[in-house]
């Protein structure tokens, strides 16, 4: 097996035993090797990771999906940071002129795509709960 460089294992798993299941080795990220890292100041929900991409990285490539081009996958299409998150925050307004509160829950319906994750980030933007409603399951 090839070695593995970013991750690293913590804890050996378990056969099963006295009614119990069997456990897999426990692995860790490599940053992680020792213990967790300390929260970063300011990070304190998946909308301030973003925000901070953001923040950091306005023009870089962020989300992008394959035209369709006569019936064949083309060339990546790509939304930056900046225009992932001015995209959000119009559907993020949307979502509360619709009665949505912070802790309201909001379902999303669709296939994986740029979409989805844009409406998922509107939704962290304003506190609503993201309920993926997958069209695969």
């Amino acid at each position: 097996m090839a070695e593995m460089q970013h991750v690293v294992k913590v804890e050996e798993g378990r056969p099963a035993a006295d009614g119990r299941p069997s456990v897999g080795p426990t692995y860790r990220s490599a940053f992680a090797r020792d213990g967790f890292l300390a929260p970063v100041d300011g990070l304190d929900s998946c909308y301030d990771i973003f925000r901070m991409a953001v923040e950091k990285y306005p023009n870089n490539r962020m989300l992008g999906h394959r035209a369709i081009v006569d019936g064949k996958a083309g060339a990546y299409v790509w939304r930056t940071y900046k225009e992932v998150f001015d995209i959000a925050n119009k559907i993020g307004n949307s979502i509360r002129s619709c009665g949505l509160t912070k802790g309201s829950r909001c379902g999303i319906y669709g296939a994986n795509s740029p979409e989805w994750i844009i409406t998922m980030e509107a939704c962290n933007a304003h506190g609503v709960y993201c309920v993926p409603l997958y069209d695969t399951l």
